[in-house]
This record gives structure tokens, sequence and C-alpha cells, in this order.
């Protein structure tokens, strides 16, 4: 079992490396985007940047934690190096739907200004909602998408309730 372990890790590895590389680049975009008339911002520890280098340097330690309780003989090490590579990489997953959530928010805020789209469904529904709202609506066409899972999956995106 301890083999089968070890040649995972290279796999948890390239995500690790990859992810790391995606979550520092959403920080610099997330720090660079404009947040509304000030002139200068302020540089700390909490800015984003910052906030995301500590935390991708935090991901590595605990990855050479693990690795090291992974190539330990005893079961407690072993148990140890399991649960610090899962819960890391858990940690990962949520940080990189975080940092998106937090840029689409950002991107929305600002678009929301230039127009305002209410997406319904097809052409019909949507003309007879506009018809019975005092504000009109544009009219937003989207190509279907062809596999099923991505289909179902942006439906339940894209649905508002």
């Amino acid at each position: 079992m301890n083999e089968t372990l070890l040649l995972l890790l290279p796999v948890v590895g390239v995500f690790a490396v990859g992810g790391s590389i995606a979550l520092l680049v959403l920080g610099k975009m997330i720090d660079r985007f404009p947040a509304g008339d000030e002139s200068k911002r302020e540089r700390c520890l909490s800015s984003p940047i910052e906030s995301t280098k500590i935390s991708v340097v935090l991901f590595w330690v605990l990855f050479i934690v693990g690795i090291w309780g992974l190539l330990q003989e005893t079961r407690f090490g072993l148990i140890l190096g399991i649960t610090t590579i899962f819960a890391i990489c858990l940690f990962m997953f949520t940080a990189l739907g975080f940092s998106f959530a937090v840029l689409s928010t950002m991107r929305a805020r600002r678009n929301k200004a230039e127009i305002s789209v209410m997406q319904v469904g097809t052409a019909d529904e949507i003309i007879t909602i506009s018809q019975a709202a005092s504000e009109p609506t544009a009219v937003v066409k989207r190509k279907r998408q062809e596999n099923f899972l991505t289909g179902i999956m942006m439906d339940t995106m894209l649905k508002k309730d």
C-alpha cells in the first residue's frame, strides 16, 4: 500500500504546482482589479496578492510534512501523511473556487453599471416576461452545450432565483 501512495504523490504534486500557479495568478488579477475611485491602494499582508503568497507557502510546507508522514514506517505517520495531503488538496480546491468567485463578482459588479441583462430561456418566454415587466429586457442567446453533463452544469449555474 505504501508503494501505491508513493506512486500517487507525483500526480498530487502536478496538481499542486498547477493549483499554486493558478492561485498566484488569480491573486494578482484580483489585486490589480480596479476597486472604485481609490487613488492609491495600500499594500499589506491582507492584500489579495500577499495573502495568496502566504497561503501558497503554507500549502507547500504542509505538503512536505505530508510527504514526510507518508515516508514513515509507522501507522501514525502514514495516517498523518494521508490526512495532511488530502486536507491541503481540499484547501487548494476551496481557495481556487473562492478566487474564481471573487473575480467573477468583481467583474459582474463592474459590468452591472454598463448593461442589465435578464436571461430566462427561449425568446418566446423572454418576450412574454418582458411584456409583463415594466422595464425592457435584452434577449441573450447562447449556444447549447454538446456535452450532456456540461449542459446540466451550465443550466444550473445560469439559473436565477
